[in-house]
C-alpha cells in the first residue's frame, strides 16, 4: 500500500499556491484498529504541517489544512494493489514482435 500523486493548496493570504507531492508524505498508522492510514507532510518555514487521513470505509482523504489555507486540487489516492500485475495495462512489449 502507498500514496500516490498530489495535493494543491494555496494560502489565502498571500496568494501562494503549493503543490504537495505523495512522497513527500510521511506514513503514520492512525488507528489501532486499521480503519484509517495517516499521512504527514512535515512544516517548512513557508508551509505549516498538513495532515491527510485515509478512511478505509468511506474510501476517501480527509485532509486536515493549516488555517488561511484552501484546497485547490487533491490528486492523492491509495495505491494498495501496487505488488499486483495488471493485465489490462498494455506495457507495449509484443509491439512490432511476430512469433
Amino acid at each position: 500500500m502507498s500514496l500516490m500523486g498530489f495535493y494543491s493548496i494555496r494560502n489565502e493570504e498571500t496568494e501562494e499556491e503549493y503543490t504537495l507531492d505523495a512522497d513527500d508524505f510521511i506514513w503514520e498508522d492512525a488507528s489501532q484498529s486499521g480503519e484509517q492510514y495517516r499521512f504527514i507532510h512535515v512544516g517548512t518555514e513557508e508551509l505549516p504541517e498538513v495532515v491527510a487521513t485515509f478512511d478505509i470505509d468511506s474510501e476517501e482523504f480527509i485532509v486536515q489544512l493549516p488555517e488561511d489555507f484552501e484546497e485547490l486540487e487533491d490528486g492523492l489516492y491509495i495505491n494498495a494493489n501496487e505488488d499486483e500485475y495488471d493485465a489490462d495495462n498494455e506495457y507495449g512489449y509484443d509491439d512490432g514482435y511476430e512469433d
